[in-house]
């Protein structure tokens, strides 16, 4: 082999080197493990069945991409908006670069926006363990400037923050109202439903001469409602209904109207053979899916509630039998028929 033949060889080895090591370049252990990640995800999602052979390493795989997004690696962000459980990822995302979060959640649908916004809310907890941090999200959605493209993703993200954490900056309950242990997530279901009813509180009594009562009605498999009557002096009475569609994204809300005195008497009659201002807030009998039955009560200055998981499916007492017709009878004047045995 002639001396330039070597040469010529000698450099096509060199070049071919060089151009894997060009090529190779920014192939990086993170940029190596987000590209094995995503491709992972995408099996699994495309199989859709979390005990599949494709999504055995899902969690790994999302916690990988976590931390490629924390190195500064943007990209994965709408990959892991399919993941609405990453409620404290979510947080800190939003909080470090709130204009390129928001951004990114403007190319989701709006449904897909809400379970986004859902997660920021707290996700699977039902609602944020942090005072702060919720006071801290909520000031930053609110002051989106209006001329900002991010400005509507910001609102629904708003909404549905402020609705899943009322609890914290709402009191529908007197302090230490619940006392067993699923007493921190009963009064943040029960306010949260409240709140995006446009219901607001009745305690503390805004005056001793005021005196109404509410029915709130949380159903497993439907939207929740609430009736209230307000008692006026000649006895006679207002009464008003609000409901949520199963969709939870419509409230509908009746227009008040007059109940007369021996209606509101009768009503009174149901309330008295509940022994209702005596009732314990709590009864023991629970069950899985049905429906929680709240009644609140004002008068005198004293303000009342009582919770009852579907009265009509266990052997009740006859106050709980009371209890549950004047919550019947508050829907029969609201013009609301009330069907299924829960």
């Amino acid at each position: 082999m002639s001396l330039r033949t070597s040469v010529c060889a000698l450099v096509l080895v060199v070049a071919v080197a060089f151009m894997a090591a060009v090529l190779s370049y920014g192939q990086t252990p993170l940029t190596t493990k987000r590209d094995k990640a995503l491709e992972r995800i995408k099996a699994c999602l495309r199989r859709n069945e979390v005990s599949s052979r494709e999504c055995k390493h899902l969690n790994q795989d999302v916690g990988n991409l976590v931390e490629v997004y924390r190195s500064g690696d943007k990209s994965v962000l709408p990959t892991l908006f399919r993941f609405t459980y990453l409620t404290d990822f979510y947080d800190e995302a939003l909080l470090s670069d709130p204009e390129g979060f928001l951004t990114a959640m403007t190319h989701l649908p709006l449904k897909e926006q809400q379970e986004v916004a859902a997660g920021i809310a707290g996700g699977l907890t039902f609602e944020l363990r942090d005072v702060d941090r919720f006071k801290a999200i909520r000031a930053l959605l609110a002051n989106v400037p209006e001329t900002s493209p991010t400005k509507p993703v910001a609102e629904v993200s708003l909404r549905v923050v402020e609705t899943k954490n009322a609890s914290l900056f709402v009191n529908y309950f007197p302090p230490g109202t619940f006392t067993s242990r699923a007493a921190n997530f009963q009064v943040a279901w029960y306010s949260s439903d409240m709140y995006q009813l446009g219901e607001m509180p009745l305690w503390p009594p805004s005056s001793v001469n005021e005196k109404t009562f509410r029915f709130t009605y949380l159903g497993a498999f439907t939207g929740p409602k609430a009736v209230t009557l307000t008692v006026l002096p000649d006895g006679s009475g207002k009464v008003k209904m609000t409901l949520l569609h199963e969709s939870r994204e419509q409230v509908k809300s009746e227009e008040l109207s007059t109940v007369p005195e021996d209606r509101v008497s009768d009503f009174s009659e149901n309330l008295n053979r509940a022994h209702f201002w005596e009732m314990p807030t709590e009864s023991q009998h629970r069950g899985l899916d049905g429906a929680e039955w709240i009644m609140e009560g004002v008068q005198d200055g004293r303000y009342h509630i009582a919770v009852r998981w579907c009265p009509n499916l266990y052997e009740h007492s006859p106050e709980d039998a009371a209890f549950a017709d004047a919550a019947r009878f508050l829907f029969q004047l609201a013009g609301h028929k009330h069907s299924g045995s829960c």
